[in-house]
């Protein structure tokens, strides 16, 4: 070998070893690399001197050294050996502690992952009790391969008395909902998709939960779901609807008991027969007239049908106010009696005096010119009846009082309509029927009601 191939040999083996040593120093100083222990750092330090040795052998032949031994490139060689024999013993050691040490790191990698499944496992336990849910896993052949505690919980079982099985789960459900669950796990597994089902849950003892059943298909032949006991929000909506029927059954019962009539603004009946009573009573002391005038709407029937409801009303409000402004006395009332028919009880009025403001509210209506195509005039008219209170020998009890204007009002009627027709004695023949009296009025309920 000549000087010059010398020379670059030496130059490329203390190359070779330079590049190996910095490339096992980044290696070496990397994190994982602290497996390998002190080991490491005297592979690096017998690699270094062995690129110093190389490093002189080729500042000897660059400048040829006469000085230096002639036993240099020997002692090179010599090293070189050395160091192979010394890194096999090492090295192989090295992989053997590595592979020791991929072991214990794998491990602890394991044993934190296994801690965070059991942590979050503990968090889903803790939301499922604080939610009511709990979660399932079914596969196609009906094995149930996933019940978490919570579903034993809301089935009111112990996971070491009860095994689940697809026959098993279903038979805890009311009878009515087992087969559309079936029918919705059956669809699930066979075709995929997602469903949701309100069913009821029959725990072993004997309290029925309801609970909401959610579940989709997650993989091939796979199903996946949550179970949510709703029963305390199914109780409040019973009870909300139970209030809320409460509520409209006194809303109801405050109507009977308000003494206004919502649609005319008149008194109601309800505040007419408490007021007759009353007048009727005073009158029986006081030995003065009651009179009592009722006003029908002629036709009115025939009105609704002909312009509806909402203008009927609107037509029942006018006549209703036009006739409370007719009675001037302080005592009398205008009521509401029923339908389109307006009762005016007149405190110290005879038949004369309840017939004159009778024609005075006919006429008063006549005068409203309200067009009505269903009347021979062509306009609203009003049938009125006339009667009077004047000693109990002649009338005897309120409702009789009542009874004796509505059969001068039938007489009105009777005789062509927009009139005004007093009661007669001769009318208790000709429409009174005596086999099929109006019941009497019970007057001390009456009372009893007004006073309380």
């Amino acid at each position: 070998m000549t000087m010059g191939q010398a020379e670059l040999s030496a130059l490329m083996s203390a190359l070779a070893y330079a590049a190996v040593t910095l490339a096992l120093l980044q290696i070496f100083r990397a994190r994982d690399a602290a497996i390998l222990g002190r080991r490491r750092w005297v592979v690096a330090c017998i690699l270094a001197a062995e690129a110093g040795l190389q490093t002189l052998l080729l500042l000897a032949l660059a400048h040829k050294w006469r000085t230096a031994p002639a036993s240099l490139p020997l002692a090179a060689a010599a090293g070189q050996l050395a160091i192979g024999l010394c890194l096999w013993p090492l090295l192989a050691g090295m992989k053997a502690r590595l592979a020791r040490a991929m072991g214990r790191c794998l491990r602890r990698r394991i044993e934190h992952a296994n801690s965070q499944a059991e942590s979050a496992r503990a968090i889903l336990e803790l939301a499922e009790s604080a939610a009511q849910f709990g979660h399932w896993r079914v596969d196609l052949t009906g094995r149930v391969f996933e019940w978490s505690t919570a579903m034993y919980r809301l089935h009111g079982l112990t996971p070491a008395s009860f095994l689940p099985a697809m026959d098993q789960v279903l038979a805890l459900f009311h009878p009515e909902d087992r087969q559309s669950l079936a029918n919705a796990l059956a669809a699930v597994l066979a075709e995929g998709g997602e469903f949701e089902l309100k069913l009821r849950l029959c725990r072993p003892d004997g309290e029925q939960r309801h609970v909401i059943m959610r579940g989709r298909a997650t993989g091939r032949a796979v199903a996946a779901g949550v179970l949510v006991d709703v029963t305390l929000q199914h109780q409040a909506e019973a009870s909300l609807r139970a209030a809320n029927a409460a509520v409209l059954q006194a809303n109801a019962t405050l109507r009977e008991m308000t003494l206004e009539d919502e649609l005319t603004g008149l008194s109601n009946r309800r505040q007419f027969d408490l007021s007759l009573v009353h007048e009727f009573k005073r009158a029986v002391r006081s030995g003065l007239p009651l009179g009592l005038a009722l006003i029908d709407i002629d036709h009115f029937r025939d009105y609704n049908k002909i312009y509806g409801s909402v203008a009927g009303d609107a037509c029942l409000r006018r006549v209703a106010q036009a006739i409370k402004a007719v009675p001037r006395r302080t005592g009398d009332i205008v009521a509401r009696h029923r339908g389109g028919q307006i009762a005016v009880l007149l405190p110290l009025a005879d038949d004369r005096g309840a017939a004159r403001v009778a024609t005075v509210i006919q006429e008063t209506v006549q005068a409203l010119r309200i067009a009505h195509s269903g009347d021979e005039t062509g306009f609203l008219t009003v049938s009125c009846g006339a009667a009077a209170f004047t000693s109990l020998a002649d009338v005897n009890n309120p409702q009789e009082l009542v009874r004796r204007a509505g059969l001068a009002l039938d007489k009105a009627k009777t005789e062509g309509r927009n009139r005004v027709a007093r009661f007669e004695p001769s009318l208790n023949g000709d429409l009174y029927d005596f086999h099929n009296p109006p019941p009497p009025l019970d007057m001390e309920r009456l009372i009893k009601n007004h006073v309380s």
